[in-house]
C-alpha cells in the first residue's frame, strides 16, 4: 500500500514538473525554450520516468510498463506543442537502451516523419530496439559525381541535427553510397566524401560520431545499383555505451 502511494506521488510530481516547465516555456525566448525542452523537460522528466519505471517493474508486465511511460511521454509532447521533447544525460541508464530509443523514435517520427525523415527500428536478438535507421534516400541524395548537399537534402540534415541535439546519449554511424557507375576506387572515395559531408553538417561532438564509412555500390536499394536513388547517405542512431 505504501509503494502504491509512493508511485502515485512520483507520478503527480512528474505532472507538476511538466506543468511548471510548460508555463515557463511559454514566457521564454527561443534559445531558452530549446534549453527547457532538451534539458529541463528532458533529463528531469527522463530521470523521473526512470524512477516510475523502477516502481512499476515490481508490479506490472513489461508491456503495461512501457504503455504507461509512453503515455506520460506523449503528454509531455502535448504540453510542448509538438516540439522535440528529448531525454538528456542520465536518462539512458534510467530507462534502458530499448525504451530510450523507442521514445526517441516516437518523438522524431511524430515531428519529422512528414518532412522527409523516416526512422526504422533495428531490433536485437531479444526484439528490443538496438539502433534507429534514418532513411535518407530520396530526400538526402546527391547529383552524379557530387558530394555536395543541396536543397531538400541540406534542409533535412538540419532537421536531423536539431533532433539529435535533444538526445545527447546517442551517437551516429554515417554511411555513404553511390550508384554503379565509374570505377570501384572512385566510388569508394566518393561515397566516403558524401558521408563526411553529412557529418560536417550535423556538427556533432567527435565522441558522438561512431563511424563514417563509404560503401560505394555495395548496399543498393534497387537491387541493381544503377538507380540515382543509390546516390545517398544514411545515418544509424546508436546508444552511447
Amino acid at each position: 500500500m505504501k509503494k502504491n502511494h509512493q508511485s502515485k506521488n512520483i507520478f503527480i510530481s512528474l505532472l507538476l514538473l511538466t506543468s511548471i516547465t510548460t508555463l515557463t516555456f511559454n514566457n521564454c525566448d527561443s534559445l531558452t525554450k530549446r534549453t527547457l525542452i532538451s534539458t529541463g523537460l528532458g533529463c528531469g522528466a527522463g530521470l523521473a520516468l526512470g524512477t516510475i519505471y523502477d516502481e512499476m517493474q515490481r508490479k506490472k508486465e513489461a508491456k503495461d510498463r512501457r504503455k504507461d511511460i509512453f503515455a506520460i511521454f506523449k503528454k509531455k509532447k502535448e504540453h510542448n506543442q509538438g516540439k522535440i521533447v528529448g531525454l538528456a544525460t542520465g536518462c539512458l541508464a534510467g530507462l534502458g537502451v530499448g525504451l530510450y530509443l523507442d521514445l526517441m523514435y516516437e518523438d522524431i517520427q511524430n515531428q519529422f516523419g512528414s518532412k522527409g525523415i523516416q526512422l526504422e527500428k533495428v531490433p536485437d536478438e531479444k526484439g528490443e530496439t538496438k539502433e534507429l535507421l534514418v532513411k535518407m534516400d530520396g530526400d538526402i541524395n546527391f547529383q552524379i559525381n557530387s558530394a555536395e548537399l543541396q536543397g531538400v537534402a541540406k534542409a533535412n540534415v538540419e532537421k536531423l541535427k536539431e533532433a539529435l541535439e535533444a538526445y545527447p546519449e546517442t551517437g551516429v554511424k554515417i554511411w555513404g553510397h553511390t550508384d554503379k557507375s565509374g570505377s570501384r576506387s572512385y566510388n569508394e572515395r566518393l561515397s566516403y566524401e558524401r558521408a563526411k559531408t553529412v557529418a560536417n553538417y550535423l556538427n556533432l561532438p567527435s565522441s558522438r560520431v561512431i563511424e563514417i564509412k563509404g560503401w560505394a555500390w555495395d548496399k543498393p536499394i534497387d537491387g541493381t545499383g544503377k538507380s540515382p536513388a543509390n546516390r545517398r547517405v544514411e545515418v544509424r542512431i546508436v546508444p552511447l555505451k
